[in-house]
């Protein structure tokens, strides 16, 4: 039994039920074959071969992406461009580079549980196929250091709010895995959109968007759903606001809604081309005012609970102009530390007195000082 499918559904493994032809009526591969990953390229970009019939079992059905997933302008790109790269040579030395930011990333109390995030991390980046995907994004997409550093900052926080939730030890894994590799559709669509520092018109911002469906084509291939699925829902929303189904919270995988606060997090806390980071209170405020609107409000909690957001010694600036140093933190509220007062707007000396954010509602940190 045969089904005729397009190339850019079929998947290594899948056998010909059919004799693959090119246009003299030549045998290109004999039915039965098993296809490869390499032969699948060659029929499309050397052979332009469209359709293939492929073997199907009677108690076994092909899965098709719905019509959202399939309204791509270019079906096989996602496999193609990323194909060219051979990074065998290459592999260690990204690995290198991984396992250093992200060391770096826990010793400065970038997250809590910081030994068990370690751990996970280190055992995430032992699978070759990660680390390949991750130096193909460095090398491919432009800002690719940005991007990886972005990348494995995400890890590392989806990961300690995953041990927040509970998850046992191979959900943890598989979720640090999810969260390095679930924007990978990122770096092979049109690099001047990602880069654009206006309003992007409607079909520019469908283009965009399109970058879930050509991530989830990556990773479909070679990872388990628990990691492809992110890649395609990191956009969906609670409300079911988000792109591209559509989907409501119940309907997303937890990995999903997990990555989904940590990307928005990272992307309001950095710098963009059309605008500057923004400051942390800020971005703490959007997220806790779009719980169970925008994102499930107990996996915000959870995930902001894991963030040291002000490192004992920073100095920062309050809202009604004192400038102090960070105090302590233990024990406080999210975002409310002791601050020691250095002086106030007009730089009049405070000696250090001490004020506890936490009793103080009035006032709020405005922005750490470089």
């Amino acid at each position: 039994m045969g089904q005729t499918m397009s190339i850019s559904k079929v998947k290594p493994g899948m056998i010909l039920a059919e004799d693959v032809m090119n246009h003299n009526k030549g045998i290109l591969v004999k039915k039965g074959f098993k296809l490869t990953d390499r032969i699948i390229e060659m029929l499309f970009n050397k052979y332009n071969v469209k359709e293939v019939v492929i073997k199907i079992a009677h108690n076994q059905a092909p899965k098709n992406f719905s019509k959202k997933e399939t309204n791509l302008s270019s079906q096989h790109y996602a496999k193609n461009k990323l194909a060219f790269l051979d990074s065998t040579d290459h592999l260690e030395m990204i690995k290198k580079e991984i396992e250093k930011i992200g060391k770096l990333m826990i010793e400065t109390n970038f997250v809590r549980h910081s030994i068990k995030v370690e751990k996970i991390f280190m055992k995430a980046i032992q699978q070759e196929q990660i680390i390949e995907l991750l130096l193909k994004l460095r090398v491919i997409s432009n800002n690719g250091r940005e991007n990886l550093h972005r990348y494995i900052k995400t890890s590392l926080l989806a990961t300690a709010t995953g041990i927040n939730l509970n998850l046992d030890d191979d959900n943890l894994l598989l979720l640090a895995r999810a969260s390095l590799v679930y924007d990978i559709g990122n770096c092979i669509i049109d690099q001047n959109l990602l880069n654009n520092n206006s309003l992007l018109p409607k079909n520019d911002k469908k283009k965009l968007e399109e970058h879930v469906i050509a991530g989830f084509q990556i990773l479909q291939h070679k990872f388990p759903k628990e990691i492809c699925l992110p890649a395609y829902q990191h956009h969906e929303r609670f409300d079911g606001s988000g792109y591209p189904n559509g989907l409501e919270n119940d309907q997303l995988h937890l990995f999903s809604r997990i990555i989904g606060i940590v990307d928005v997090y990272t992307a309001l806390s950095s710098n963009r081309p059309h605008r500057s980071a923004y400051p942390t209170n800020e971005v703490i405020e959007f997220l806790l005012g779009s719980g169970d609107v925008l994102f499930e409000y107990k996996i915000i909690v959870e995930f902001l609970s894991i963030i040291n957001i002000y490192v004992a010694g920073s100095f920062v600036l309050l809202n009604n102009g004192d400038i102090g140093i960070v105090s302590e933190i233990n024990g406080n509220p999210l975002g409310k530390p002791k601050v020691k007062l250095l002086y106030d707007k007009e730089w009049r000396n405070l000696n250090g007195k001490e004020v506890d954010l936490s009793r103080n509602p009035l006032y709020f940190i405005k922005k750490v000082i470089d």
